[in-house]
């Protein structure tokens, strides 16, 4: 007598069940959430959903800005986002081979979207992103920004998007921008490499970040920040 599948409900419960012991416990079980994913990359409307809801409370605990009024607006761009990607037939959202599990690996995707998104946020709020970091000092007074501001956070972005253009290798500024400015772990960022086509191992990860320290680190206009 064979077993009947779980209901997407029972996926469900179960899923935030895992996650709420991978938060208090550390344990890794993603059995369920993994399954759920699996079912949303095939198109499956009830799946989505179903992936929407365990989504959100993790979308949630990512926010990257310290605006807390717009929040709600935010996670509802992020989730339609992931909707959009896992109805698209064109671009799907693929699931790789582990390592690491599916699910595990849809968490960084989530966390690069949001931090994309909230990014894109503080470029149109800026009104132009030509703008530069001495014209966003200025507009905060010609002092150091309130690090509770949103000019705070745009300071920090030009300064970070600065580092990067001085980057000369397409792979290092791309895993310098996911571990540095996306807070991505190292496993984490070689899943994502693995998204956009690049098989890098996590020992390249490190070797990498080291590699574009102490190139950044010779620059005379860069100096000043590692020493600082």
């Amino acid at each position: 007598m064979s077993l009947e599948p779980p209901t997407l409900d029972s996926l469900c419960a179960a899923c935030e069940q895992q996650l709420q012991r991978f938060r208090l416990r550390g344990e890794r079980d993603t059995t369920s959430c993994d399954a759920i994913l699996q079912r949303a990359v095939t198109h499956d409307d009830p799946a989505i959903t179903a992936l929407i809801q365990v989504s959100e409370p993790l979308v949630r605990r990512q926010y990257p800005l310290r605006q807390r009024d717009v929040i709600d607006d935010w996670i509802q761009d992020v989730l339609l986002q992931i909707t959009v990607e896992m109805r698209n037939r064109e671009s799907p959202y693929v699931i790789n081979s582990p390592p690491p599990k599916p699910f595990v690996a849809y968490r960084a995707y989530l966390k690069i979207t949001g931090r994309n998104l909230a990014y894109d946020q503080i470029r149109a709020e800026s009104g132009s992103f030509t703008v530069s970091i001495e014209q966003a000092q200025a507009e905060s007074g010609d002092e150091i920004a309130d690090p509770h501001s949103d000019i705070a956070e745009l300071e920090k972005l030009l300064r970070f998007e600065w580092l990067l253009e001085r980057i000369r290798k397409p792979v290092d500024r791309e895993i310098f921008r996911l571990r540095f400015g996306l807070d991505l772990s190292p496993d984490e960022t070689v899943e994502a490499l693995r998204q956009q086509g690049w098989d890098v191992a996590k020992s390249q990860v490190f070797r990498s970040v080291e590699r574009s320290i102490r190139y950044l680190s010779t620059l005379p206009d860069v100096r000043d920040l590692f020493e600082g």
